[in-house]
């Protein structure tokens, strides 16, 4: 631990993030010092800490201290992995990002992890091929290093898996679209199953689809081809509405049913449920899609 002049600090760390908000922070900082000290390299370049260096810019402090961490460059990019990865702020691409990131750098310093070789209880490996084989049993991610994340963030060593598999197989479209907000987790997911070319010729017809209709065209593209699985789902512009209408409507028909079983009708319901549902009836005009549901007293005059 050292104290060094901010100053002679390098912000110089793509990782670093400055754009949010440091005043709780700074409020902290006056009130309890710093707790935690800047995390640099040998040649003061800022591994971890951005926002405790801007806030001790802010309140107009000259230094700090410091932890230097004398490390190789994949050690030092993934201790600011480390620290992005238990921010709250980041957005779920920004920690898929990471998370392949850090993947990639785990393995490359622990290799020897990522093989699985046969135990000695296991057969006799036959020949030299067959050895050769065995250590092309890759292991991606390695357990250890799915746990020793899952510890960092909070997320299951699944949902890591799952994230770096998102951020490996979708294309740059796909990432844009999401960081857009144009397409869902569960779209994502869907989508990325096809190839990376398929993704990117596909995606302004898929990314106004609901998450079934993804799944038939993915199983039509795979078997036919992308333009036979175009042709074979039409990008209906109201699909999100229905299907959101048509779950609506499910989950209201297995609770009139578990009425019925309880002997409870619409009549038996408040009087602001019974005027809802008769102005939704009164909107499909069609007698026909009123509930049988025990009791029919309710097939009164429709809402004025």
């Amino acid at each position: 631990m050292e104290i060094r002049k901010l100053i002679d600090l390098k912000a110089t760390n793509p990782y670093l993030r400055f754009g949010t908000d440091v005043l709780e922070l700074e409020k902290s900082i006056q009130t309890l010092g710093l707790i935690a000290p800047i995390v640099i390299s040998p040649d003061n370049v800022i591994l971890a800490g951005a926002r405790r260096f801007k806030a001790l810019l802010n309140l107009g402090y000259t230094e700090a201290p410091v932890m230097i961490v004398d490390k190789g460059a994949l050690e030092s990019e993934l201790v600011s992995i480390d620290e992005n990865l238990v921010r709250k702020d980041l957005s779920k691409i920004e920690i898929e990002g990471h998370l392949r990131r850090a993947k990639e750098i785990y393995q490359k310093l622990n290799p020897h992890e990522e093989v699985e070789l046969k135990t000695s209880n296991s057969p006799a490996v036959d020949s030299s091929e067959e050895i050769e084989i065995q250590k092309k049993k890759i292991v991606l991610p390695s357990e250890k290093f799915l746990n020793l994340v899952a510890e960092k963030t909070g997320l299951s060593p699944k949902q890591i898996h799952e994230a770096i598999n998102r951020d490996e197989m979708a294309s740059a479209g796909v990432k844009e679209a999401r960081k857009n907000g144009q397409l869902s987790l569960s779209q994502t997911n869907e989508i990325v199953k096809l190839k990376k070319d398929e993704q990117q010729k596909s995606l302004s017809h898929i990314k106004s689809l609901p998450v079934r209709e993804i799944k038939k065209f993915v199983k039509i593209a795979k078997a036919k081809g992308v333009d036979i699985a175009i042709k074979e789902t039409p990008n209906d512009p109201n699909a999100r509405e229905f299907l959101e209408i048509e779950i609506t409507l499910k989950k209201l028909l297995k609770k009139f049913k578990q009425l019925k079983i309880e002997g409870i009708s619409l009549s038996d319901l408040p009087g602001d449920t019974q005027k809802l549902f008769k102005a939704v009836m009164n909107f499909s005009g069609d007698d026909a899609y009123y509930p049988t549901i025990g009791n029919e007293d309710y097939k009164e005059e429709s809402l004025q």
